[in-house]
């Protein structure tokens, strides 16, 4: 078991590095389906709209429509208990973030973490991945965006993902999901402390 110090090897290299990555993701992605995951901080998939945000009073639409901002918009946009429970994931766990988010087409990464940082989400912001992003490209699933991010990047850490019905397709029933690693967020509800015992089995590398 190569372990993630194969990766970091591979980063020293330069050349060959993303051949490298990609083989080694595929045996970490093959591990991760077998329940097999590295001792360490995990990584964490996350969807803005209904995990985070559920659009009352505000969300996205608000948040981009540049003409009638909201006073109020930054200290109102996260529902209270999703980003509670954000906090206290990143707090117990350390996760590398990734971004799976729509607002992936409206804002850089530098975007992102000025918003986080507006928004009292400085941990996420500092946790970004190297690799951060995971956008779903037109006519793919989120799950092909995760499944893709994995292959390229995956060091056999813990997974996690953070999403709803609406924006995780491909997800439902994936292998991903029947291994416990997909926390389904209810529209206008959202992250909240009844998925943290799901959360931290999955980060602890206990899902199954």
């Amino acid at each position: 078991d190569a372990g993630p110090a194969r990766l970091e090897e591979a980063r020293r290299k330069g050349e060959g590095f993303v051949k490298d990555a990609k083989h080694f993701g595929t045996a970490a992605l093959d591990r991760l389906y077998r329940g097999q995951v590295e001792v360490g901080p995990g990584l964490l998939f996350l969807d803005f709209d209904d995990v985070l945000t559920t659009s009352r009073p505000y969300g996205g639409f608000e948040l981009f429509d540049t003409t009638s901002r909201p006073a109020d918009l930054l200290e109102k946009l996260w529902h209270p208990p999703s980003k509670a429970a954000l906090l206290r994931i990143m707090d117990e766990h350390s996760p590398r973030v990734v971004i799976t988010t729509s607002w992936l087409r409206l804002l850089e990464r530098a975007g992102f973490e000025e918003l986080f940082a507006k928004t009292g989400l400085d941990a996420v912001a500092a946790s970004l991945h190297e690799h951060w992003e995971a956008p779903t490209f037109v006519g793919k699933s989120r799950h092909d965006a995760i499944v893709r991010w994995l292959l390229a990047h995956h060091a056999g850490e813990p997974v996690v993902v953070l999403d709803d019905a609406t924006s995780g397709t491909g997800l439902r029933g994936s292998k991903l999901d029947k291994l416990g690693r997909v926390v389904w967020c209810k529209a206008g509800v959202g992250l909240n402390e009844g998925h943290l015992h799901q959360v931290r089995e999955a980060l602890a590398g206990g899902a199954s």
